[in-house]
């Protein structure tokens, strides 16, 4: 083998910076799309433009409203035709979508303006001056999701096979981070469908039926106003006790539509109250009261978490309760409440559980008390909040 002339090294040198180039968009591009950040197409677009040093790029994807058409949602370098569109049949992007493969034109705007004929979207005027184009798929495995294209000047070099082999390399891992990103889309769409069909039976199981039962509730009290004043005005007073419930029950399950799971003490709590569903037969009520999220600091979420799971335990293993009440109420002091309407604590039980929430509640300079609910058994556990 003869030795390499200094221009054979120069063009050596600079493909394998081009090839270098290309394969670093790659995985930026591949990397921000997985993390969900920046607007998809555009950030394809705009990179493959970067790295090519063209004044032209345009992504055009096929159009669901209209058959046989693609249309450009981005083009850079000369945005007011974005948005235009192109029949596949007779075009060259559309040529390369419906066959899968690379195309190079060296004259596209001579090219382009007779493909589309007089019936096209574009002036030939902003046409002309078009040179060499490069245009690839968009294809992950079997599937073309779409056209990306690059555009020279007439002044400017031709892009040449060695340009299209790394603009088609960078399309395929554009087009796989693209499909990821729809798919991660479409997941996200379906857990805030499911969320609001859990909304929804939450509201019908546990605010409906409350409101219904207060409803007939303030019909007994009508019916008794004339007869027993004082009745009627103690129903009512009932009355507007559960609706104040009710109300809390909405803003809790309002709240857990609005905010997906973090680690607040509020979604912590609602956490350990739908763990303890199952092993209880029904579903706590749940009650939050003042800035529990905001004024809660660690170490106490980190104390009263345990107490509320030893708190429905014991509800599971001695009270035969049918309900229980979980509120947690933030001001000067945190205060655990949990109210159930079962048979009470059993005489000479083990009280190894109660001594435990006690001894946190000491720690924390606050108190613990489990006092006779009638029926059933009242459980606090408060602390001071500096």
């Amino acid at each position: 083998m003869g030795q390499k002339t200094p221009h054979e090294y120069t063009r050596l040198l600079e493909e394998s910076r081009r090839r270098e180039a290309w394969l670093r968009a790659s995985n930026e591009i591949t990397a921000t799309l997985l993390a969900g950040n920046g607007s998809e197409l555009e950030l394809v677009t705009h990179r493959a433009r970067e790295v090519a040093g063209a004044p032209l790029a345009a992504l055009a994807l096929p159009d669901e409203h209209a058959p046989g058409t693609l249309f450009f949602p981005v083009v850079e370098g000369a945005e007011h035709l974005a948005g235009t569109s192109i029949t596949i049949e007779g075009t060259a992007s559309g040529l390369v979508f419906s066959s899968g493969q690379p195309l190079l034109i060296d004259n596209y705007g001579d090219a382009a303006a007779a493909w589309q004929g007089d019936s096209g979207s574009v002036a030939p005027s902003e046409l002309k001056p078009l040179g060499s184009a490069a245009i690839v798929p968009l294809t992950a495995g079997t599937e073309t999701l779409g056209v990306l294209l690059l555009c020279r000047l007439r002044t400017e070099p031709l892009f040449g096979q060695a340009d299209l082999d790394l603009l088609n390399s960078f399309a395929a891992h554009a087009a796989l981070a693209l499909q990821y990103a729809a798919a991660r889309a479409d997941q996200q769409r379906l857990v805030v469908l499911e969320d609001r069909d859990r909304i929804a039976r939450d509201l019908h199981d546990l605010v409906i039926q409350r409101i219904f039962a207060t409803g007939m509730a303030l019909e007994a009290a009508a019916s008794v106003i004339a007869a027993d004043p004082g009745d009627a005005a103690a129903r009512i007073r009932s009355a507007v006790d559960d609706l104040d419930e009710t109300i809390q029950e909405i803003r809790t399950t309002v709240f857990a539509l609005q905010h997906p799971p973090v680690e607040s003490l509020r979604s912590l709590v609602l956490t350990v109250a739908g763990t303890a569903e199952a092993t209880l037969g029904f579903k706590p009520s749940v009650r939050f009261l003042g800035p529990v999220d905001t004024s809660v600091p660690g170490n106490v979420c980190d104390q009263m978490l345990p107490v509320l799971r030893e708190a429905l335990s014991n509800v599971v293993r001695h009270a035969h309760a049918t309900s229980v009440t979980i509120e947690v109420t933030a001001g000067d002091e945190l205060s655990l409440r949990v109210i159930d309407n079962g048979i009470g604590v059993p005489a000479g039980g083990r009280r190894s559980g109660l001594n435990n929430m006690a001894v946190r509640a000491r720690r924390l300079g606050g108190s613990f008390t489990l006092t006779p609910a009638n029926p059933g058994t009242e459980l606090r556990w408060n602390v001071p909040l500096d």
